[in-house]
């Protein structure tokens, strides 16, 4: 019987091979250490540990009723006004009252049950949401823009995402939707409100600063 022998030429050829694979797959398992490593980490501003309390719990229902306050307060003749919105308010209102929110909305309690934290940066906003995989971030841009619709031109607030990230890791921002918080933000997208007593509350500006948001409003003072 006959037995098939190596040439020295194949037995190189074979290790190259194999170190080859090798080295891909040790390289692609790096790869996929240092993604997972990315994703399963949180932006340094995100607090993990960040939770209400019960002082916390009073200062938040005072923030809201004083913002329900602003928006239905009757101005007559003087309907444009403006507010300010400090990060530290909004997130302690969603550390207290956004759960409440999400499951009066009729949210799962995986969604209600999440953390979500924002930080106002020099014209942009950044949402973070924790879940069970890790955080999911998302930068937005509100600015007023005109759109046109049915032949009719109304102002907009625009408030799609322009960035994205899983934890550390960027990624397309077109994909956010699955974990990132922007249905809190629906109603804000026609830029105008109608109260309860038929009176419009209308966005005219929006502006990110460092550390908080401000807004200019105005109020119709007739009910149409």
């Amino acid at each position: 019987m006959t037995k098939n022998i190596s040439t020295p030429s194949q037995q190189t050829t074979q290790s190259r091979l194999f170190q080859r694979v090798t080295f891909g797959a040790l390289v692609f398992l790096s790869l996929a250490g240092v993604m997972a490593f990315l994703s399963k980490s949180h932006p340094k501003w995100f607090q993990a540990d960040f939770s209400s309390d019960a002082q916390m719990e009073s200062r938040s229902a005072d923030f809201e009723q004083g913002l329900a306050a602003q928006f239905t307060k009757v101005r007559g003749q003087d309907s444009v006004w403006a507010i300010r919105i400090p990060e530290k308010d909004m997130n302690e209102w969603l550390a207290s009252r956004l759960p409440k929110w999400l499951e009066y909305q009729g949210k799962s309690a995986e969604q209600f049950n999440r953390k979500v934290q924002v930080r106002c940066q020099q014209d942009h906003l950044e949402i973070a949401a924790e879940n069970s995989w890790g955080v999911g971030v998302i930068e937005i841009t509100p600015k007023i823009q005109s759109a046109t619709k049915d032949n009719v031109t109304v102002a907009t607030l625009n408030l799609e995402p322009t960035a994205a990230a899983i934890g550390a890791l960027a990624i397309p921002a077109f994909i956010i939707s699955s974990f990132g918080p922007t249905d809190m933000f629906e109603s804000l997208q026609k830029s105008e409100f109608r109260l309860a007593d038929g009176r419009r509350v209308k966005v005219q500006d929006i502006e990110v600063l460092p550390g908080e948001i401000r807004m200019q409003l105005q109020t119709s003072p007739t009910k149409n």
